[in-house]
């Protein structure tokens, strides 16, 4: 009988959340997909937060790295976000020069995937790499809508897919 072995969670504590890390924190029963960031709010260091609010819907939340509730563990799978439209067919989109939505998924000038987030203190706009954790300046294009899945060997597990609030209004009135 063989026995496979593709790696599995690792216990983290909060001093090895460096920018760049996928981690996986726990809200009561449910996990929050997370990645640390160098981007500080109000003297606190904050973590990019993927939530499921509701069926499928991510919601993307900037949250101080201090709130959240130990322990953590690594992410052992690989991060997978598409770009258009969540349902039905992808969406080709002209590149323009906009400014980005929180929670948008964004071509960085680096060529880093990153996502657009707003701080809560200062209610910034920022660039965050999803690579790196780092900020960043300038992107080339905005991905209003996308979706998130994990990938692990050749599985991949779509977890939702992200649409801005505005969208789901304007869908309604119709």
């Amino acid at each position: 009988m063989a026995v496979m072995f593709e790696g599995f969670p690792r216990t983290l504590q909060r001093s090895a959340l460096r920018p760049g890390r996928w981690f996986v924190a726990a809200e009561g029963p449910r996990p929050l997909l997370c990645l640390a960031t160098d981007v500080v709010d109000g003297g606190e260091p904050l973590a990019v937060v993927f939530t499921l609010p509701d069926v499928e819907q991510i919601e993307v939340v900037p949250v101080p790295v201090a709130v959240l509730v130990e322990p953590f563990a690594t992410v052992e799978d690989d991060v997978v976000f598409s770009p258009g439209q969540s349902e039905g067919l992808p969406m080709l989109v002209a590149p323009q020069r906009r400014a980005f939505r929180p929670g948008a998924l964004l071509r960085l000038s680096s060529g880093d995937l990153g996502i657009g987030l707003v701080t809560k203190v200062s209610e910034a706009m920022v660039a965050v790499s999803l690579t790196s954790g780092m900020a960043s300046e300038g992107f080339d294009l905005v991905f209003d809508r996308w979706s998130l899945s994990l990938r692990r060997g050749g599985n991949q597990t779509r977890i939702g897919h992200h649409k801005p609030r505005h969208l789901y209004a304007e869908r309604r009135r119709y």
